[in-house]
């Protein structure tokens, strides 16, 4: 079930009358319930997959807890990591390696006829398996005790708003939630609501009507003059982050409708000013999942500088391969991976310290350069991120950096400037003590008139349109 369907739209309402009038014990049942309901939409048979991820994962982390050497503890958390890789791998990258062996194989000058499996890649696998397997590692270190209660634990796995499309949360962020009896405030309702309507602007009034120039661009290049080529590169960029950021607001506003908080997933990625702070604002649950469960582990930056490049880099390529079968996707993760990689390296030469945190935009008179660099630099790779090979990607960019003319559609130019605006609005407006103070504080007729108004732009734009998201398929 996707959230911009109508099947959703019954789902969400009917859901919210038996929560709202259910006691405590009852509204845990009923989400668990509804949460395998809403897996089951898209193909109930990946419901068994999801249970032997629950079972194995719940049962590791409790022997875990109860072995009473470090040895023993390590062993049981390896069998859970090496079962949820597992799983991966079969499902996600088992055709992906064989192809690429017997390509290799090839190239070498031997004749190979590789075997595939028929498989279909399990919506929302990456996301869940991530939480599943970070709960029994953060066990592991001690840094959690697991929860005594299957039905718990099986309820953090499953809870529908995070479920296909993330953001990735820890147990700590959670499972206290879950756990304890919620009381819902008005303005989780409110903040809730506006979340809703803002993420549904995100995805179907900018995401969604600009995807149809972006995938023009990418099946008839040839057509294109690199003006058109350019401005699409943008473009990408623009719809990806409406479709992935707009999901993120749904999902965060429904769960609020619930009294459970998720965690923020953009900040304002595109007002970056350097890469490193793009990559703290970008998909923050995926960025702060790698940092703690790859980049720290290989090291992080304790073993020296060289080290330090090196571990951001395979992180990176760790980053790029979750994202899908495919080596643009690695080659994505390494290209960023180069780019953090220089900004460090300036920052060491230079001697400015690395800031660890998101800092709150400052204006100066290079601001906007260096806003449009970083996001430059990050819809560049999105090239490589949107094309389907590696061939594709090249004829792209060639063409693109050419400078010559074609068929140049300046009606589509000027037809996505309202798009761009009303990203860089609602990203103004959310991010910022403007935006906070007009929904908690503007009177109720103004709120009704404002998200009526976007409400309404969702409406028109998606009366006949429900395009899955693109994260859907990681």
């Amino acid at each position: 079930m996707i959230f911009n369907s109508l099947a959703f739209a019954i789902f969400l309402p009917i859901v919210l009358a038996l929560y709202y009038v259910l006691p405590f014990k009852g509204q845990n049942r009923m989400l668990l319930l509804a949460s395998l309901f809403f897996y089951a939409w898209w193909d109930w048979r990946f419901l068994g997959l999801l249970a032997l991820t629950i079972l194995i994962d719940f049962y590791a982390s409790h022997a875990v807890h109860r072995a009473k050497t470090h040895k023993r503890k390590k062993q049981w958390m390896l069998l859970s990591v090496i079962t949820n890789v597992i799983v991966l791998v079969i499902f996600k990258y088992s055709n992906f390696f064989v192809q690429s062996f017997a390509v290799g194989l090839s190239n070498l000058g031997f004749v190979v006829h590789a075997p595939t499996l028929a498989l279909v890649l399990p919506i929302g696998i990456s996301f869940y398996t991530f939480m599943s397997m970070a709960y029994v590692i953060d066990v592991y270190r001690g840094q959690l005790t697991p929860t005594p209660h299957l039905f718990d634990f099986a309820l953090f796995v499953c809870y529908f708003p995070h479920l296909v499309a993330g953001p990735i949360l820890r147990a700590p962020q959670l499972l206290p939630q879950l756990t304890h009896e919620r009381r819902i405030k008005l303005e989780q309702i409110r903040d809730g609501i506006s979340l809703i309507v803002i993420g549904y602007v995100r995805k179907v009034v900018i995401a969604d009507i600009i995807a149809p120039l972006v995938s023009e661009a990418f099946t008839h290049m040839d057509t294109m003059g690199s003006g058109d080529l350019i401005l699409r590169m943008y473009l990408f960029a623009i719809q990806l982050y409406g479709d992935f950021a707009g999901y993120s607001d749904i999902a965060r506003g429904v769960s609020k409708l619930f009294g459970i908080e998720l965690n923020l997933n953009f900040a304002t990625p595109y007002l970056s000013q350097n890469i490193t702070e793009f990559w703290r604002r970008w998909h923050i649950s995926l960025s702060s999942w790698l940092r703690d469960y790859v980049y720290i582990p290989l090291g992080g930056n304790r073993k020296g500088k060289s080290r330090t490049y090196l571990n951001n880099f395979l992180t990176m390529l760790i980053g790029g391969l979750w994202h899908g079968a495919n080596w643009t996707y690695v080659v994505w993760g390494a290209l960023n991976g180069l780019y953090l990689g220089i900004h460090k390296a300036y920052l060491d030469l230079s001697g400015k310290p690395q800031k660890q945190s998101i800092e709150p935009l400052k204006w100066t008179f290079v601001t906007p350069f260096k806003i449009f660099f970083v996001f430059t630099l990050a819809a560049f790779a999105f090239i490589i991120f949107r094309s389907p090979n590696f061939l594709s990607a090249w004829m792209y960019v060639t063409k693109m950096l050419s400078f010559q003319g074609g068929v140049t559609s300046v009606g589509s130019s000027v037809f996505i400037i309202p798009f761009v605006i009303l990203a860089f609005l609602l990203d103004v407006s959310q991010y910022t003590r403007l935006g906070e103070k007009f929904v908690a504080h503007a009177p109720l007729w103004q709120r009704a008139i404002v998200f009526g108004i976007l409400f309404g732009l969702v409406l028109t734009a998606g009366a006949d349109n429900s395009q899955p998201f693109i994260y859907y398929q990681f």
